[in-house]
């Protein structure tokens, strides 16, 4: 630790500045929320620079963190990896970066943007925001050429999308798959929690599957140790330490609390566990499935 602050690995955190770079589009307080039921408070911090980012984060010591892409059409993804490349030369952070691709474009089309992407050193994978069906074409050719080319694949995946994603893993060996935010979950009751469990066992078997343990102020709309604690336990126990990561979603989950009081929820967690697994949950798991 730097004195009496956690050691932390960033998973999943976002830069942006949409006066520089107007291809960025979010939702409004009360307006449209892309299906992820975010109901905001306020508006998303924007511009949400590096300094920023720090300043929020400042009661971790944050040593490495991977940005993951926040622009919502594919077309744009490769202007916002060179715009953030440019801040990670200047300041060494970030460390690691999650891309896109549209799957709508033709096979040849998706696997240039992919080799296009791949020129940025730090570039890690992919994750498509609108999730993806897993039972056509696109999905196939998309994890296929993940797979060969030894990217990840940040799946953005809810309860009833969580097995099928599970399926499509069974045809991919060999693609490392980290599921973003402990599955989307959108809600935290009772019956959401018992269907969301059942599907999260399914991917759990699978070696490579992995899970950030991020983004729940989006969905509960607080920071709630009691809310959380369910979900992050049940995930620690399914898929062990050394497959969960810790994440922020800053600037996103900021809309919500602040991350000293997401950090006391981590570290409350973390107190069940052992040291070795404290260590991979803040920030060895994300070093090691990202390469940082």
């Amino acid at each position: 630790m730097d004195g009496e602050r956690r050691r932390f690995v960033d998973a999943h955190m976002h830069l942006w500045d949409s006066s520089a770079n107007p291809w960025y589009g979010f939702p409004e307080p009360g307006g449209d929320d892309f299906g992820l039921n975010l109901q905001l408070p306020k508006k998303f911090a924007d511009p949400f620079l590096l300094d920023d980012y720090v300043a929020a984060l400042a009661p971790a010591n944050v040593v490495k963190c991977v940005h993951v892409t926040a622009g919502i059409a594919p077309e744009n993804v490769e202007a916002e990896s060179a715009w953030i490349a440019g801040i990670a030369r200047e300041r060494g952070l970030p460390n690691a970066m999650i891309g896109s691709v549209d799957p709508e474009q033709p096979a040849v089309e998706i696997e240039a943007m992919l080799d296009r992407q791949m020129a940025n050193p730090a570039f890690r994978g992919i994750r498509v925001l609108a999730g993806l069906d897993y039972s056509t074409p696109a999905a196939e050719t998309i994890l296929s050429a993940l797979a060969s080319r030894d990217l990840l694949y940040d799946a953005v995946a809810h309860p009833g999308g969580i097995a099928p994603l599970a399926e499509a893993m069974t045809r991919h060996d060999g693609l490392v798959v980290v599921l973003e935010h402990i599955g989307w979950p959108l809600s935290d009751d009772t019956a959401t929690f018992t269907g969301w469990g059942a599907e999260m066992a399914l991917l759990a078997r699978h070696p490579n599957a992995h899970c950030k343990l991020s983004g729940l102020p989006m969905f509960v709309h607080r920071a709630d140790e009691g809310a959380f604690r369910r979900y992050l336990d049940a995930c620690i126990d399914l898929f062990g330490a050394d497959r969960c990561m810790f994440g922020s979603n800053f600037p996103v989950d900021l809309s919500y609390c602040s991350f000293a009081d997401i950090l006391e929820i981590f570290e409350a967690v973390a107190a069940d566990r052992t040291a070795a697994e404290a260590e991979l949950l803040f920030g060895g798991t994300a070093e090691r499935v990202y390469r940082i």
